[in-house]
């Protein structure tokens, strides 16, 4: 029975491998993505062709030409891909979803660490795929998908310190912890407190080895932000920016969310889904007599939700808030359902046995499929912002790349445009000086010194000065 269970494992991950596809097919071959993601984009792509540093990325001519808004490891692991692949439009997906793989591999090496095998792997991938926000992300470049491996890397390396050599692998969980900083700052050191949680929730690690990981891991850390500000003095006045504008101003002034408690209602509903999938299966495991006591993977299970919750709670600190902030934490939430779902749920037997075989291949199979044929329907089309990037490639033909190009003051916030522009045409947008061209997002009136040049357009319109 073993042997049968372990030959048709594929079943259940192509099965889930089908439904991510189609979870992502709406943006995965589509143009267009999430604002942020296409900001990153432009800056790592400035960065990759000399424009901008490490230490003092270029955004645009008069948007952030310093752009200190979050520390830049992201950025430039980014441009390195770049480098590699030209400037393709194909460059920013492919690193997002390059480095959600990577992200999952990793949370299936900490599933064998706390189960012993792969087994039931496909179902703590089928729970973190489920949550929302972990799909839309896959495909819109953001920082908190390169931060995601960091740290999961980091507690990979902290549950190897617990089986042995614990000097040399917490210091590499703290090298990773670094990483994680650098790719978005203090939302990914909550990792931090796992030597607590293993010790308060019985993972055969004592007081004071808890201790002494948590100093390790603090000193780690310390040496490498020592190193780094030493070797670098750039390096520390980028840090001490991002610390004012983004850490600061997002505590004290700038607000995105009416209530600190925002996070935590978003968060319920991002993890219904995966609650609502092993709820279901206990009732079905239950009633068909394939429920059972915990096998040890549930043991996990108070460890893992600690440190999912010790990854949100802390961002009720800023009123800055959004849901993929979070986006760290959440592998943790995946981690612990689908840890009490194998330790009570005896999912392998579902798959021996000539008909309920039979019946897993043919839907896994026919996931699969449609998963791929979803997403090659999209090639050539938009996901998202269709008429914005219509109207922006008719109106590019007509601009120099590098062009600071006039805008209304009232365009200013419109921070898509900026993004667009940026990464399709090298273009700036200023809503000061007058300079050749002018771009509007509505019709202008009275406008002596511009002709309109007619380009059949919906979102922007052009104009040329006089």
């Amino acid at each position: 029975m073993k042997d049968k269970a372990a030959h048709i494992n594929w079943v259940p991950f192509a099965f889930t491998f089908g439904l991510w596809l189609i979870l992502l097919s709406g943006s995965l071959l589509a143009e267009g993505m999430f604002v942020d993601g296409v900001t990153y984009a432009g800056i790592s792509r400035n960065m990759a062709q000399d424009e901008g540093s490490l230490w003092n990325p270029f955004y645009t001519a008069t948007l952030y030409p310093v752009f200190h808004q979050h520390p830049p490891l992201a950025l430039a692991l980014e441009s390195l891909f770049f480098r590699l692949f030209g400037d393709s439009l194909a460059v920013e997906k492919i690193y997002s979803v390059f480095v959600f793989i990577l992200t999952g591999l990793l949370i299936c090496l900490v599933w064998k660490k706390m189960t012993g095998d792969f087994k039931s792997g496909w179902l703590l991938l089928l729970l973190w795929i489920s949550i929302p926000i972990v799909s839309w992300s896959a495909t819109n470049n953001l920082l908190e998908g390169t931060m995601s491996f960091f740290v999961m890397a980091s507690v990979l390396f902290m549950m190897n310190g617990i089986e042995g050599n614990k000097l040399c692998w917490t210091l590499l969980a703290s090298v990773m912890l670094f990483f994680a900083f650098l790719s978005k700052g203090f939302t990914g050191l909550f990792p931090l407190a796992f030597p607590l949680f293993c010790w308060l929730f019985g993972k055969k690690i004592s007081f004071k080895d808890t201790l002494i990981d948590t100093l390790l891991l603090v000193a780690g850390l310390a040496f490498c932000f020592t190193v780094l500000f030493i070797v670098s003095p750039n390096a520390l006045s980028a840090i001490k920016d991002y610390l004012n504008i983004q850490v600061l101003k997002g505590i004290t002034t700038e607000k995105t969310v009416d209530s600190r408690f925002f996070i935590v209602g978003r968060l319920v509903s991002e993890v219904a889904i995966p609650l609502a999938i092993v709820a279901v299966a206990s009732l079905v495991a239950f009633f068909t007599k394939h429920y059972s006591k915990s096998n040890g993977a549930s043991g996990w299970f108070y460890v893992f939700l600690a440190l999912g919750l010790s990854g949100v709670l802390p961002i009720m600190i800023s009123v800055k808030q959004s849901g993929f902030y979070m986006l760290a934490a959440l592998p943790f939430f995946a981690l612990a359902f689908a840890g009490f779902a194998a330790g009570h749920i005896q999912f392998e037997t579902l798959f021996v046995g000539a008909k309920p075989k039979k019946a897993v291949i043919i839907l896994s199979s026919m996931v699969l499929i449609v998963g791929l044929a979803l997403n090659l329907t999209k090639i050539g089309k938009y996901g998202r912002d269709e008429a914005l990037l219509t109207d922006m490639k008719s109106i590019l033909p007509y601009l120099d790349e590098n062009e600071i190009v006039s805008i209304p003051q009232k365009d200013f916030s419109n921070w898509g445009n900026h993004a667009y522009f940026m990464r399709y045409g090298k273009v700036s947008l200023d809503p000061v000086g007058e300079h050749n061209h002018l771009v509007a997002t509505n019709r202008l009136q009275n406008e002596t010194d511009l002709t309109y040049i007619e380009l059949n357009t919906s979102k922007l319109f052009l104009y040329e000065r006089k």
